[in-house]
């Protein structure tokens, strides 16, 4: 027997199930036999809530309250406890707001039916712990510019489109059979330091500052890719002739009375800067600083975790930068890296990633690119 069911699609784009089309966040009435193989086969489908009386008072709950033709989207379920990246998310999109349309732009916490929506998860991380696939007008732009097989074709197979910093990432994302639209854009979040809205300020002291910024470690469950927790213990022996600061990774801190991470100030104030497998390393050399890498702590488990082809295997298999054997090691090339500064397998391997005419351009790159997409989808 036929009866009607509502039908109310929570996603942000159409779902097709058979001979029905449900439009986003609308609730559709259909005639349908709820012992069907066809009515089996809707209750399947994530996203869908199914013969529910109280759509509308869903809609009043969760529904967007205001979106935009382009939206900076947080996906606050898909990120750690905490919502750590907020301010990650902040520093890639501000840049790229400054050159959108006044008002055509804006932060908003899920992603919408209406625009273009620009989210900083890869699909499978979103498929794990997200709440909102990944639709036809989203916008893949990475949340770092760390490889950590984040960017390879698998991980981001959801989306037709994707930014990236560099040409090192778009070739390896093709090289997995990504078959997307991929724009090379730059790094939005150091063009406020690359255009000048940062002034680069002497220490107090008049010391060389040394900033040691690990990449996501948790104090209970190290990894091994991080130097955190060992960095806290650590950050104490090298000498008083330095000022040496820890800035950690937003979900390192999660849990802990300490709440500094690593600041675009710190980063522009670095002499030198300690790094492991994260982004700061790239930041870091984007901005001209040498990097010291501790690889008694984080070479064997960079090595065996990832495999020709990621960048970070890349750098410690080939060395490139400062590697120290040990502690006493490292301080020795404190000195060094302050002397000879960035040397030329360095500037060569940041090149292609974040290359030098986008650097400070990479806002209005990645404006350019949303425009071009919304007159594609929407054409």
């Amino acid at each position: 027997m036929r009866r009607s069911v509502p039908i109310l699609n929570t996603l942000h784009f159409p779902v097709e199930v058979g001979r029905f089309v449900f439009p986003p966040q609308k609730e559709v009435v259909i005639e349908v036999e709820k012992n069907s193989s066809e009515f089996r086969m809707i209750r399947s489908v994530k996203g869908l809530r199914i013969d529910k009386p109280d759509n509308a008072a869903w809609m009043y709950k969760h529904g967007l309250i205001e979106t935009y033709d382009f939206n900076m989207v947080y996906d606050t379920h898909s990120q750690h406890r905490g919502a750590a990246y907020l301010k990650a998310i902040e520093a890639l999109s501000n840049p790229i707001i400054k050159h959108l349309p006044e008002g055509a732009s804006g932060f908003i916490d899920k992603p919408s039916p209406h625009g273009i929506n620009l989210r900083f998860f890869s699909s499978m991380r979103i498929r794990q712990q997200g709440k909102a696939p990944v639709g036809p007008c989203d916008v893949f732009y990475s949340h770092g510019i760390g490889d950590k097989n984040y960017w390879i074709a698998e991980r981001i197979a959801g989306y037709r489109f994707a930014l990236v910093p560099g040409p090192a990432w778009k070739e390896r994302i093709e090289a997995g059979g990504f078959r997307g639209w991929i724009y090379i854009v730059g790094y939005t979040k150091l063009d406020p330091l690359l255009n000048g809205e940062y002034v680069r300020q002497e220490r107090p002291s008049g010391k060389p500052y040394i900033v040691w910024a690990p990449t996501h470690a948790y104090h209970s469950r190290p990894k091994g890719r991080s130097s955190y927790p060992d960095c806290m213990r650590l950050i104490s022996e090298i000498p008083d002739c330095y000022e040496a600061t820890v800035a950690l990774h937003p979900t390192s801190r999660l849990g802990l009375t300490r709440t500094q991470d690593v600041t675009l100030q710190e980063l522009l104030d670095a002499d030198v800067v300690i790094a492991d497998a994260g982004s700061t390393l790239y930041e870091a050399w984007a901005l001209g600083k040498p990097v010291i890498f501790p690889d008694w702590i984080c070479r064997d488990a960079i090595l065996s975790h990832f495999s020709p082809g990621n960048l970070e295997y890349e750098i410690y298999n080939k060395r490139i930068g400062y590697h120290a054997k040990d502690m006493k090691h490292l301080v020795e090339l404190i000195e060094v890296a302050l002397h000879k500064g960035m040397r030329d397998p360095e500037i060569e391997f940041i090149e292609r990633v974040f290359p030098s005419e986008l650097r400070g351009q990479a806002g209005l790159k990645a404006a350019e690119a949303l425009e071009e997409i919304k007159g594609a989808v929407f054409s």
